[in-house]
C-alpha cells in the first residue's frame, strides 16, 4: 500500500514562505551592497546592470525556495511555486510603483523561469 503524503496547513505554508522570503531578500541586499562597493571601487558594471539584477533575483528565488522547502518538509514544488510567485509579484509591483515601463510578455517569461527555479529549489530543499 502506498503511503499518502500528509496535508499541509496554512500556518506551515505561511511560516515556510516567510522563511524563504527572508533568505531571498537577504541575498538580494547582499548583492546590492556588493555591487555598490564594487562601483565605489571603480569597477564599471553598468553595461551589465539589467543582467546582473535579473540573475541575482533568480538566485534569490532558488535560495528562498530551498529554504522554504527545507522548512516545510512537504510539497516542496508547491512551496517553491508560491515563493517564486510572491517574489515575482513583489518585484512587479515595486517596479510599477517606481514607474518602470514593463512589457507583459517579458514579465511572463521571467515569471515562468522564476516558477521553474522555485520548483527545483523547493524539491531540492525538502530532500536536504
Amino acid at each position: 500500500m502506498v503511503k499518502q503524503e500528509t496535508a499541509i496547513d496554512l500556518r506551515l505554508v505561511i511560516t515556510s514562505l516567510f522563511s524563504g522570503l527572508k533568505y531571498a531578500i537577504a541575498l538580494l541586499l547582499i548583492t546590492i551592497l556588493l555591487l555598490a562597493v564594487t562601483y565605489g571601487l571603480g569597477w564599471d558594471w553598468s553595461a551589465y546592470e539589467h543582467t546582473i539584477y535579473q540573475y541575482s533575483i533568480y538566485a534569490a528565488i532558488m535560495l528562498g525556495a530551498l529554504a522554504t522547502g527545507y522548512k516545510a518538509k512537504v510539497k516542496g514544488w508547491l512551496m517553491g511555486i508560491l515563493l517564486a510567485v510572491v517574489v515575482w509579484l513583489l518585484f512587479f509591483i515595486v517596479g510599477r510603483i517606481i514607474g518602470l515601463e514593463q512589457d507583459i510578455s517579458k514579465g511572463l517569461i521571467n515569471g515562468g523561469i522564476a516558477i521553474l527555479l522555485g520548483i527545483v529549489g523547493g524539491v531540492i530543499g525538502i530532500n536536504l
